[in-house]
C-alpha cells in the first residue's frame, strides 16, 4: 500500500503495561502534542476524541514497538478503528534516542523517538496484524522452550547429585535422555542398593524400562560399581528422594513438551503456511518462524522481512567508498531461526541445491559466516513466497542433473 506521507499526521506510542505515552508528530517531526493513555480497553476510546482536537480532520498513522505484549489490545483496538498501524523495531528506536542531543530517557522521549522511526523508515517497518493464531503461537512455543530450560538445569542438578553416588556412572550411561537411564537411577539412586544383586536380577529389573536391554548392560553396570564401591553419605536418604524427584520432574516436563509440540503442529496447519514442506525445518524453527513474523502479508516484499530479521546487511559510505555491515538490530529470535534453518540446509544430503550455494560461496572467497548470511537471504525469500502463495516447497532439481538430457 502506497500513501502520501505528506498527507498524514503521525503518533508514536510508548507503551507500558499500565499506561502508555504518546507523542503526535506532522511529517517534519515537529511534535503537536504528548498523551498518556490508560492501558485498558474502555479507556482508549477517550484517548480517540482527545486526539481528534490536535488533528483537526487530518488523517493519522500509528507506530508501535510491540504489538504482541502490552501493545496488543491498543493495536487491535487501533486496527479496527481503521487506522494504518506500524511495527516499530525497539533497536531502531534506541539507536534514534541515541542519535540526539538530548541523553535522558523518559517515556516522552521514547515516544518522539518511535514516531521519528515511523515517519523516516515508513516503507521498511511491516503493518500491525497482531491475530489472535500468532499470539497463540508464540505464548505455547514460549511455554514450551520454558519447560526446556527448565528440563536443562534439572539435569545439571541431577548430574550434580549422582556423581557423588555414581562417580563414573557416564561409562554405563551418557546421559539422561533414555527410560532405561532414568528408570534405574530412580530405582537405585545409591550404588548400595546393588551390592547384593547379580545380573540376571538387574536385568529384570532394567527390562521393566525397555525390553531390549542387552544383558551386558547389566554386567557393565555391576563392574562399574563393585570397582569403585560405595561409601556412607549423612542424609542420604533426603538425597535419593531429590534424585527420584528430580527424574519423576523430568518425565512430567517431557510429557508437556510433547503435548504442547503437538499443539503447535495443529497451530501450524491452522495458519495455511507449509512451512514444514522445507527438508530439515522441524515443528519448533517453523513455529518460532510464524509467531514472529505474524501476518506474511504485512511485508509488500521478501527485503523488509529479510530487514526485520536482521538479515539485510546496513550500507555505511563515504564519498567513493562504501561498505556493508552485518544488521544486529533485528529481531533477534526471528534472526535465529533463519540461521538454524539455513544451517540444516547446507548440510549434505539435506538441501543440494543450498549445499551447493554455499560451497560456491565458499569458493569465491567468502568466509564462512558471511557464505552463512547468502544462504540465510535465500531461506528468506524461499520462507516469504511460501507463506505468501501458501504452497508447499518444491525442491528445485540441482544443475546437471536435467532427466531430459539423460533420456
Amino acid at each position: 500500500m502506497k500513501i502520501n506521507k505528506m498527507k498524514y499526521l503521525y503518533v508514536g506510542v510508548d507503551l507500558h503495561k499500565k499506561r502508555h505515552v504518546a507523542v503526535l508528530c506532522d511529517v517534519i517531526c515537529d511534535k503537536k502534542a504528548t498523551f498518556k493513555i490508560e492501558n485498558t480497553p474502555v479507556k482508549f476510546p477517550e484517548f480517540i476524541n482527545e486526539l481528534k482536537k490536535y488533528t483537526k480532520g487530518q488523517d493519522v498513522i500509528f507506530g508501535l514497538e510491540d504489538v504482541n505484549f502490552y501493545g496488543r489490545s491498543f493495536a487491535k483496538y487501533l486496527i479496527k478503528q481503521g487506522f494504518i498501524v506500524k511495527e516499530v523495531n525497539s533497536s531502531y528506536t534506541k539507536k534514534k534516542r541515541k542519535s540526539g542531543t538530548n541523553r535522558n530517557k523518559t517515556d516522552e522521549l521514547d515516544a518522539l523517538a518511535i514516531c521519528k522511526n515511523l515517519i523516516t523508515e515508513f516503507d521498511n517497518l511491516p503493518f500491525a496484524n497482531p491475530k489472535d493464531i500468532f499470539w497463540a503461537i508464540k505464548q505455547t512455543l514460549g511455554i514450551r522452550n520454558n519447560y526446556m530450560l527448565m528440563m536443562s538445569n534439572i539435569k545439571i542438578s541431577l548430574h550434580n547429585l549422582l556423581v557423588h553416588n555414581y562417580p563414573n556412572y557416564k561409562s554405563f550411561f551418557k546421559d539422561f535422555e533414555s527410560k532405561t537411564a532414568r528408570g534405574f537411577f530412580a530405582t537405585f539412586p545409591t550404588p548400595d542398593l546393588l551390592m547384593d544383586m547379580d545380573k540376571e536380577e538387574l536385568l529384570i529389573v532394567l527390562k521393566q524400562f525397555n525390553k531390549s536391554t542387552p544383558a551386558k548392560k547389566a554386567e557393565e553396570i555391576l563392574a562399574v560399581v563393585k570397582e569403585h564401591g560405595c561409601w556412607e553419605n549423612s542424609y542420604q536418604e533426603e538425597r535419593n528422594n531429590l534424585i527420584k524427584s528430580y527424574i519423576s520432574t523430568v518425565n512430567d516436563l517431557e510429557e508437556k513438551v510433547l503435548q504442547l509440540e503437538n499443539q503447535l503442529d495443529t497451530l501450524i496447519a491452522e495458519t495455511g503456511y507449509p512451512l514444514k514442506t522445507i527438508p530439515g525445518i522441524d515443528t519448533i524453527i517453523a513455529a518460532t518462524l510464524i509467531a514472529n513474523i505474524g501476518d506474511i502479508n504485512r511485508f509488500r516484499k521478501s527485503s523488509g522481512l529479510a530487514s526485520i530479521a536482521g538479515i539485510a546487511p546496513i550500507e555505511h559510505s563515504s564519498g567513493e567508498k562504501s561498505k556493508q555491515y552485518a544488521n544486529k538490530r533485528g529481531n533477534r529470535e526471528l534472526n535465529k531461526a533463519f540461521y538454524s534453518l539455513s544451517l540444516s540446509q547446507i548440510r549434505e544430503g539435506v538441501n543440494p541445491i543450498m549445499h551447493e550455494y554455499y560451497q560456491k560461496k565458499i569458493k569465491e572467497g567468502r568466509k564462512k559466516k558471511q557464505a552463512m548470511v547468502y544462504v540465510e537471504r535465500r531461506m528468506v525469500n524461499i520462507v516469504f513466497s511460501i507463506m505468501k502463495n501458501k504452497r508447499p516447497y518444491v525442491q528445485p532439481e540441482p544443475k546437471g542433473n536435467d532427466k531430459s538430457k539423460s533420456a
